[in-house]
């Protein structure tokens, strides 16, 4: 019975461990995410099929027409009354067909396909550009969420501890309930607001989980570096340094790319508006004019109807419309640069005139706090107001933070290039 209770003991131990193992969540720096992004994001494992279907429908273009055999059998031969008489006397048809392509229409379909496989990479590098920023934005969010929580943690755990001591202090008879009351209140309070910021990074973390292709109950921590902070200078970056930059952005890669192809869809085009020519060859065993009857023709289309006039001119109209894209999505792209720029400005300047010796004095301002309120230094009004004081201070100075990154990320994204690394 002893060596039972023994074995059972280890294997809880054990399992114990393992759980612990299984709960921690393992350090994630935004490096590391975006090597892991890469590699598992299934938008990106779908796009990435574009390209190898367009590269498919390449060699599709490169192959020639396949020759067309025919055969013809005489099924009653009159002179001998046989059917289907298969010896030399019976009449057998063979012919061999080959249409052959003119005016470089075969080169100028590779040439349309492989415009088409090249906005094919450029339409992979934009979703890789949008599915990045994305990954990016989230991965701020959910760091300086988490930042977040550990103010209202911090608070809440103070406040419970002083609620204790209040307590004990209302029983004795030596503080009023309504003390007592306004610091339940305030603790509940941060509770639901913590509850909610909670929700927020629930939500935050089922995004990075499916931007990493992640399992639902793998976890993660998010390492971040906020010392690039300090090492922002925007004077360096000239705007139209950043303006020159929108040239390499994906989508108006592929906008000039569509350009192209519709031009060449137009060459295409015209060069299907020449006739279609076939080359034949014959043989007829005993029905024509002599036996074994040999023959080579060629058939050519009379484009008198049909000139291929509509194809023609609905290419035309999508040259000058991608051409009015085009432009438009360079219009755009300026337009997100200069907004994006803008918000970058603000976001610094308000970043180096804020203050961040608060956040990092918490604990000996709020011993000292809580010490004055014991003492009774301090009103109970003011020991609230200075806790929701603290509380606001340190979220806007987060979220201060958190904007100058934000902006950083979307001056990487509205350029196509890493403008910033942090």
């Amino acid at each position: 019975m002893g060596k039972r209770f023994i074995l059972l003991l280890l294997i809880l131990h054990v399992f114990n461990l393992k759980t612990s193992a299984e709960v921690q969540q393992k350090p994630l720096t935004l490096q590391e995410a975006g090597r892991q992004f890469f590699v598992n994001n299934l938008e990106l494992i779908a796009e990435r099929y574009n390209i190898e279907m367009a590269e498919a429908e390449v060699i599709q273009a490169k192959l020639f027409e396949n020759p067309v055999i025919s055969l013809e059998q005489n099924v009653y031969n009159r002179l001998n009354g046989k059917y289907f008489d298969m010896g030399k006397e019976g009449e057998a048809v063979v012919e061999i067909e080959q249409l052959i392509y003119i005016a470089g229409q075969r080169n100028k379909r590779v040439r349309v396909e492989k415009l088409n496989k090249e906005m094919a990479v450029h339409q992979f590098e934009e979703v890789l550009r949008t599915l990045k920023s994305e990954l990016n934005s989230k991965f701020i969010e959910l760091y300086y969420t988490e930042k977040s929580l550990s103010i209202y943690d911090k608070e809440i755990e103070y406040l419970q501890q002083l609620l204790e001591v209040m307590k004990e202090q209302n029983d004795k008879g030596n503080i009023s309930l309504l003390e007592k009351s306004r610091i339940q209140a305030l603790l509940l309070s941060l509770q639901q607001e913590r509850n909610e910021t909670s929700n927020q990074l629930i939500s935050l973390q089922g995004d990075m989980k499916l931007l990493l292709g992640l399992n639902a109950s793998e976890t993660f921590e998010p390492v971040f570096d906020e010392s690039v902070l300090k090492q922002i200078d925007i004077t360096s970056i000239p705007f139209i340094e950043l303006n020159n930059r929108l040239a390499e952005r994906p989508d108006l890669k592929m906008a000039r790319t569509n350009i192209q192809a519709s031009r060449a869809n137009v060459s295409l085009q015209k060069s299907l508006a020449f006739p279609e020519v076939s080359l034949k060859g014959s043989y007829d065993r005993a029905g024509n004019f002599c036996d074994n009857y040999f023959a080579i023709g060629l058939s050519i289309s009379i484009p008198v109807f049909n000139r291929n006039q509509g194809n023609i001119k609905s290419a035309r109209l999508s040259v000058l419309q991608n051409t009015s894209r085009e432009e438009l999505a360079r219009k755009q792209a300026e337009k997100e640069l200069f907004t994006s720029y803008a918000r970058l400005e603000k976001a610094v300047k308000l970043y180096n005139s804020s203050n961040y010796e608060l956040e990092r004095d918490f604990e000996t301002i709020i011993d000292g706090v809580n010490t004055n309120f014991r003492k009774r230094n301090i009103s109970l009004l003011e020991f609230i107001d200075y806790y929701q004081a603290y509380k606001e201070t340190c979220l806007q100075l987060y979220q201060t933070q958190k904007d100058v990154f934000l902006a950083m990320e979307e001056i990487n994204t509205v350029t196509g290039s890493d403008v910033f690394s942090y």
